[in-house]
């Protein structure tokens, strides 16, 4: 699989010095990729093209007349012609048309859509103005980071985020870019006949991404989160561990019910039962979401299936059910594939109708897999006090701990039997964070904060892993 830098930005203002010698001579590629880049910094710098701006009144006109000032400071600057980067964006860039003749296209259909207030522009249109404004350098409305594959598996990285060649190099920057700006979203365009290989190659090359927006185009992106097979080293990094202990707790829950795999040949199998009809696939997967928590959809895919099927999967499982799709390579998941029945589950009563729901309060879906553990209470011997722990935790994983006091205030009131339930975190290094929830109250406040103050000072194993999440219930018998 080759790799390689998207024509068209980045070598430095320093390199432009070279080419303006002989201003009315043509431009070599590598010429017009160092004005490209310029290019692309001074419409970025603008301030009246800035996200906020793009708010205000006037904005069509301002950008208007910033395609037009902005070239034209550059050439006077860098005493280069604009006629010979003109005519070079002709014939490097990627729509085959001269700058000023593609400017004149992007406005058009750029201010056409600006008029449609109703929101029904014709996605198509959408498409090409996104194209036309990342082939002239423009800043365009979401910041994401586009990555490209064709069908013969080459990786066109834009080279705003990249200064040097070579394919682990190239990957790395991009997570390193990630981590200073972390509202970029990468964006991977694929060509339909491309293979799910160059997704994992890049999954695996950008841990920094935690989530892609996998499309064939501009304007229909998908959000997923992708997991490739990684090595031993690289599950020991701490941020890499966190998300691998995540899915194997979800591979483990029961609350997964949408597993899909799809085959090289297109076959499709839902539960490890294969399903030909689409229809019936979709109504399957929304009943299946339903009962569900964490709406988690998982998809494993092999190296060799094609980009085309694997986008059109996800987007058929796109469901109104809002799902959080997970994909996964297939030989990471082998061995530890699920077994979910489907016809047990569609047997049950769907979620929302279930109790212990208002208990759910992250927004990772993987966290509210372990939110929803219950502590067996049975567990807590009858007479005594005792408690039951759930979750990522167990007593095992306790190195010290002391039960929480017994109020004297609360013995004098002749409280005989009271329960605490309550909701925790701790981090890589076995310390319990003091943020808390209290899913079941003592009902007396001041008991409660001296139960919580008590578990702040417990201590758990340490682990690789960033965030664990546990549930313990308390149970104070007076005797």
């Amino acid at each position: 699989m080759k790799i390689h830098l998207r024509p068209g930005l980045v070598l430095g203002t320093a390199v432009l010095v070279t080419i303006t010698g002989c201003p009315t001579e043509p431009l070599t590629r590598e010429e017009y990729s160092c004005v490209k880049r310029v290019l692309r910094r001074e419409f970025l710098s603008e301030e009246s093209l800035t996200d906020g701006a793009r708010l205000e009144s006037g904005y069509e006109s301002r950008l208007k007349q910033a395609i037009v000032d902005i070239p034209r400071r550059l050439r006077r600057s860098q005493g280069l012609s604009f006629l010979a980067f003109d005519r070079a964006h002709e014939q490097f860039g990627r729509e085959g048309l001269s700058y000023t003749g593609e400017s004149r296209e992007f406005l058009r259909l750029f201010i056409g859509s600006q008029e449609d207030i109703k929101g029904k522009a014709d996605p198509a249109q959408i498409e090409r103005i996104y194209r036309l404004a990342f082939d002239l350098g423009l800043p365009i409305p979401d910041a994401f980071l586009p990555i490209e594959v064709t069908k013969e598996g080459e990786i066109l990285i834009h080279e705003e985020f990249v200064t040097e060649p070579g394919e682990s190099r190239n990957l790395m920057q991009i997570g390193d870019r990630l981590g200073e700006y972390p509202f970029y979203v990468v964006q991977l365009l694929f060509d339909p006949q491309a293979y799910a290989a160059s997704l994992f190659k890049i999954a695996g090359g950008i841990p920094s991404a935690e989530e892609f927006n996998i499309s064939d185009s501009f304007s229909n992106p998908l959000m997923v989160m992708v997991f490739p097979e990684v090595s031993e080293a690289d599950r020991k990094i701490p941020q890499i561990a966190q998300r691998y202990f995540d899915l194997e707790r979800a591979l483990a829950s029961s609350d997964l019910t949408v597993f899909l795999e799809i085959r090289e040949t297109g076959e499709i199998k839902l539960n490890s039962e294969p399903v030909t009809s689409e229809a019936r696939l979709r109504k399957l997967i929304e009943a299946l979401l339903d009962r569900s928590f964490s709406k988690i959809l998982l998809i494993s895919a092999s190296d060799s299936v094609r980009c085309g099927e694997l986008v059109r999967l996800a987007k058929l499982a796109q469901t109104s059910g809002k799902p959080y799709i997970v994909i996964v390579q297939k030989s990471y998941i082998k061995g530890k594939e699920p077994r979910i029945e489907t016809e047990k589950l569609l047997a049950l009563t769907p979620i929302v109708l279930r109790r212990g729901l208002s208990v759910l309060v992250s927004k990772s879906p993987f966290e509210k897999i372990a939110e929803m553990v219950e502590p067996d209470e049975e567990k807590i011997p009858k007479g005594k006090s005792g408690f039951a722990m759930a979750g990522d935790l167990t007593a095992s994983d306790i190195v010290t701990g002391v039960f929480p006091a017994y109020p004297s205030w609360a013995k004098e009131k002749g409280l005989k039997e009271v329960t605490m339930t309550i909701q925790f975190y701790v981090d890589e290094e076995g310390n319990v964070d003091p943020n808390m929830i209290i899913r079941n109250s003592t009902g007396y406040p001041s008991w409660d904060t001296e139960v919580k103050k008590a578990l702040t000072r417990w201590k758990f194993k340490p682990a690789q892993v960033s965030r664990r999440i546990a549930v313990i219930t308390f149970h104070f018998y007076l005797r």
